[in-house]
């Protein structure tokens, strides 16, 4: 993603990595930092990798379950297929999110990836999914 569509900005290279995953499938995943990743394992995917941006633009990551409802109703992921078929290999929190077709789209992609780590981070709490006007 961050090669597709443009570069990590400036105040988040001190919170996290972009590296290959590393995860049989190929994409890029967004680490946090290890200091900042001492949260619930089901926060993340894999590791640190909170979320993983596959070559043709879907993204694989976890919310807190009140999130990812959401995000499912609103049409913008499915839950990952492992995650219901193969209950225990990922955690059940664990979603695809659809690949962006335009810009409009990619900032919402965008707004649930800092939702990811948020959770990730353990800031959830009363914290309000980044938008929920999509």
């Amino acid at each position: 993603m961050m090669r597709k569509y443009g570069y990590l900005p400036p105040s988040l290279r001190w919170l996290l990595a972009v590296r290959q995953t590393r995860l049989s499938v190929t994409g890029d995943a967004l680490v946090l930092e290890e200091a900042l990743a001492k949260r619930k394992p089901e926060a993340f995917v894999r590791e640190r990798e909170f979320a993983i941006v596959r070559e043709e633009g879907s993204v694989h990551l976890t919310l807190d379950p009140r999130w990812g409802q959401k995000v499912l109703q609103k049409g913008w992921a499915v839950i990952h297929p492992l995650a219901r078929y193969m209950a225990g290999a990922i955690p059940p929190q664990s979603l695809i999110l659809y690949a962006p077709r335009n810009e409009k789209e990619l900032k919402t992609i965008w707004k649930i990836i800092q939702a990811a780590y948020c959770f990730a981070c353990g800031r959830v709490g009363d914290l309000v999914l980044p938008d929920t006007a999509w």
